[in-house]
């Protein structure tokens, strides 16, 4: 079993990498001001997985998981503002 200490870097590490997972595409997006490429579906099945995963961590009080899954809430609608407003 690794110790406490490793075991929480390698969970921050995996915690701040899935933050970051929508941002590229948020960027594009607001950059560029175009957002077909993206399906709705994807945007709600982020969504989603994001209020699902948030709801298990402050079930089992995890702040690595409600934490990240926050923010990749916040990505995820982000990219949904985004598509409502340039299609």
């Amino acid at each position: 079993m690794l110790p406490t200490t490793i075991a929480s870097l390698i969970g921050l590490s995996g915690s701040v990498t899935a933050a970051c997972l929508f941002l590229p595409q948020v960027w594009s997006s607001h950059k560029t001001k175009q957002t077909q490429q993206i399906a709705w579906t994807s945007i709600f099945i982020g969504l989603l997985n994001a209020v699902f995963w948030t709801t298990y961590g402050l079930l089992k009080h995890d702040p690595f998981i409600y934490v990240t899954n926050i923010l990749c809430f916040s990505g995820a609608f982000l990219l949904l503002l985004l598509k409502k407003r340039h299609g």
